[in-house]
């Protein structure tokens, strides 16, 4: 289990194996520097040729003769240990940012779930749309376009489409003002007003007149119903009133 868990956090890690090598490659060099001087300084000093002594006069002598290699030991293990302090927080800081990226699409795949569930339920309440013409992935990646991230703010793109579909519609009422009898054409207002909720992910065809008006109702009342529950900001307009039959 111990070694699972090390060979995970190495995987996990890759880094880790440059900080190893460093460790022991300090630790090395530490203790063969320490060692050369200690071996040299007791070879040339004569001191390996003395009488073992315990007094402190000789005790003394011998921690001042070796000092330096004893420094470099100290220094070679003040080394490692601020190295493998940098290491640990730096796994730390890892794991949190995996720990925190985890969190974000578990968020992101229980609000996209919860938004599936709203889209699928409005449109059972609506007999003149088919739940096969809203692509609801569309749909929810366009509001919520950092929603991976952990982020549900209403995308500026999501805003900008309601007000082209609102200029849409504006478009139409006006034309209704103003038309005389039987001038105003129900082809192309069908044709942009198709185009403008193909771009939020909902697909519609051609119909004849009434037909076409019904459906188009209950889709702009879809869009509201979804703007009003999920879109919790004053820059998502809410949709026109059409004056157009």
């Amino acid at each position: 289990m111990i070694k699972k868990k090390i060979k995970d956090l190495w995987n996990d890690y890759p880094y880790l194996n440059y900080l190893a090598a460093g460790l022991i490659a300090v630790t090395l060099i530490g203790l063969t520097t320490s060692a050369i001087v200690f071996f040299v300084t007791g070879f040339f000093g004569g001191e390996f040729t003395r009488s073992f002594c315990l007094h402190n006069a000789c005790v003394e002598r011998f921690f001042t003769l070796f000092e330096q290699s004893f420094q470099i030991l100290d220094s070679t293990l003040n080394l490692l240990v601020s190295l493998a302090t940098v290491g640990g927080i730096i796994v730390a800081l890892m794991s949190f940012l995996n720990s925190a990226s985890a969190t974000a699409l578990s968020n992101h795949i229980s609000h996209f779930s919860t938004f599936q569930n709203y889209i699928s339920s409005e449109i059972s309440k609506r007999n003149r749309i088919s739940p096969a013409s809203v692509d609801v992935f569309v749909w929810y990646n366009l509001i919520f376009s950092n929603s991976r991230t952990g982020k549900t703010n209403i995308s500026d793109e999501y805003c900008k489409l309601i007000d082209e579909l609102n200029g849409e519609i504006s478009c139409s009422n006006e034309q209704a003002k103003t038309a005389t009898q039987g001038s105003f054409r129900y082809m192309p207002h069908q044709q942009r007003i198709m185009q403008a909720v193909l771009s939020i992910g909902i697909s519609l065809s051609h119909q004849p007149r009434n037909e076409f008006y019904e459906i188009e109702d209950q889709i702009f009342s879809l869009i509201n119903s979804v703007n009003k529950s999920f879109c919790y900001s004053d820059k998502v307009p809410e949709l026109l009133k059409r004056k157009y039959v």
